[in-house]
């Protein structure tokens, strides 16, 4: 496997997991508690739902840890969008934080991008660019939940 690949993707990757926390600080838990949309997602909502999808795909499905909790059931598929009222974002973004470098140490580990999912019938190349997808897709409903919070906006640090 060439390792630029691996660095490109682990950056490309990465910077989408950086905007998560920048797109929500300096905001008080009760500003961002207090917009949602009318299905009820929320910030604290999305990154509860993006360390359980970090978890998800890289260490269930890709490589079969066991033992791993997830905050959604299969009687509520969704309850990963539905953190606990007292959690603080502080927290969650702590919990992110963690799960990723979790995550990054499977992704070292493989020894090819090819490799395929133990549970999934995709590589972890797919998984990888699912990752980048998904992140960037929520940081954009991040970046309106939190415009409507209290009007900070902005496509990255310095813009």
């Amino acid at each position: 496997m060439s390792d630029i690949e691996r660095e490109s993707l682990l950056e490309f990757l990465q910077r989408q997991r950086d905007l998560v926390p920048w797109k929500v600080q300096d905001a008080d838990d009760d500003v961002l508690r207090a917009v949602r949309t009318p299905t009820g997602l929320s910030a604290h909502g999305i990154v509860l739902h993006l360390t359980n999808c970090e978890r998800s795909w890289f260490r269930w499905a890709f490589a079969d840890k066991a033992a791993l909790m997830f905050d959604y059931t299969e009687d509520d598929p969704d309850a990963d969008f539905k953190p606990s009222p007292d959690v603080t974002m502080a927290q969650l973004l702590a919990d992110y934080a963690a799960e990723t470098k979790r995550c990054d140490e499977v992704i070292l580990a493989a020894e090819s991008l090819d490799d395929l999912a133990v549970h999934r019938d995709r590589s972890l190349r797919w998984i990888m660019l699912h990752m980048i997808e998904e992140t960037a897709r929520h940081l954009g409903h991040l970046d309106l939940l939190r415009e409507q919070a209290d009007g900070a906006a902005g496509e990255r640090p310095g813009v």
